[in-house]
């Protein structure tokens, strides 16, 4: 069972008071004085250790008290310098060997003043290497609480590194992979536009090219920013700005219709609009994915209290008349939607309409 070393401090101190029952035959003005003021003086011995030092040592040198003294000293060799803790120790062999009066010394024998010095240097020595050992003790722990936190702060950074890599990994994927297949995309429709005598097909052909050419300038960007392991730069690349949204609704090929009831300056957050423009835009993907040909209603704006920005998406049930794209379709979306809020301090919320349309909401705080 493990003591602490306060309640074993204050164990002592208790013995030091019942070692007057030890002298009570003997008790005299001068007992009563020296043993009074050691006692007086335990409870200060952590502030002032070397006062209750020289305050209890009378109490030894008249042979009244002991344990005051052993349990200064005992503190004092728990903080002090090695030269102090030396010059205690002295003193308080000095007290333990001197007989009260100090002229008795000269009664003594030679095996009983051999005796003496044997006793002296027990009880000065005996706090003093308890006192070191705690000491010794206190400052390992506290090593070892330091060594605890540099291998836990080696851990943290050892999985930023690993982080760190995973997003190069990342980044060369995400550019040889669907650089490639965009970049494809890019130049084909370039040269089925410049060959393409139709008006409208040739406009419908530099929407494709002009999307799968802003695609290669975000995907730099992107690439750019997670080999420099920027996660909250990597959430603003692109137009991500709320003014940016007019002209993302416009090319998303929906009915849509758009109301915007802030006033986006430069003092928006570009974490907060980003997100706002994300959930707007994966709104309308999973649109065009679900629901074709439905109408799509998106609003923003701010709380009464001016303290979130909403943004809601509502579209109404899907066109009689058009098919479904076959568009790859993960799962994620609406999961995505919830953790991009959440990166902001915000929530999404997401459920059918009445009318067989469906509805996002997401609340984001200002």
């Amino acid at each position: 069972m493990r003591v602490d070393r306060r309640t074993a401090e204050r164990g002592v101190a208790f013995l030091a008071c019942a070692e007057l029952l030890t002298v009570a035959e003997t008790f005299d003005p001068l007992g009563l004085a020296v043993c009074s003021a050691a006692l007086l003086a335990l409870p200060m011995r952590r502030r002032f250790p070397l006062s209750t030092l020289a305050v209890t040592l009378p109490a030894t040198v008249t042979e009244y008290l002991w344990l005051p003294a052993m349990l200064a000293m005992f503190v004092v060799a728990c903080r002090a310098s090695p030269r102090v803790i030396a010059g205690c120790g002295a003193l308080l062999f000095v007290a333990a060997l001197l007989p009260w009066p100090p002229g008795a010394l000269l009664d003594h024998s030679r095996p009983e003043i051999l005796t003496m010095v044997e006793g002296a240097g027990l009880l000065s020595l005996g706090p003093i290497v308890l006192g070191l050992l705690v000491r010794t003790r206190d400052e390992l722990r506290h090593r070892l609480a330091d060594l605890a936190a540099t291998q836990q702060r080696e851990q943290w950074l050892e999985s930023q590194r690993a982080v760190t890599r995973e997003r190069a990994r990342l980044a060369r994927d995400m550019h040889d992979t669907v650089s490639h297949h965009v970049g494809i995309i890019a130049v084909q429709s370039g040269v089925l536009g410049a060959t393409e005598p139709d008006a409208g097909r040739r406009a419908d052909i530099e929407v494709v090219r002009e999307h799968s050419v802003r695609a290669l300038e975000e995907l730099r960007d992107m690439v750019g920013v997670l080999r420099g392991a920027d996660a909250a730069a990597a959430a603003t690349v692109g137009r991500t700005r709320l003014t940016d949204l007019h002209g993302l609704t416009a090319e998303s090929l929906l009915d849509v219709g758009v109301h915007i009831a802030v006033a986006p300056g430069t003092s928006w957050d570009p974490a907060l609009e980003a997100a706002a423009f994300r959930i707007v835009q994966e709104a309308l993907n999973n649109v065009r994915k679900h629901a074709p040909g439905a109408p799509v209603q998106v609003s923003v704006l701010t709380t009464e209290g001016q303290d979130a920005l909403v943004v809601e998406i509502t579209n109404g049930p899907p066109g009689k008349d058009v098919q479904a794209p076959a568009l790859p379709a993960g799962g994620h979306g609406l999961a995505g939607l919830r953790e991009r809020a959440a990166l902001v301090g915000g929530r999404v919320a997401a459920r059918p309409t009445a009318e067989g349309g469906f509805t996002v909401r997401a609340e984001l705080p200002l």
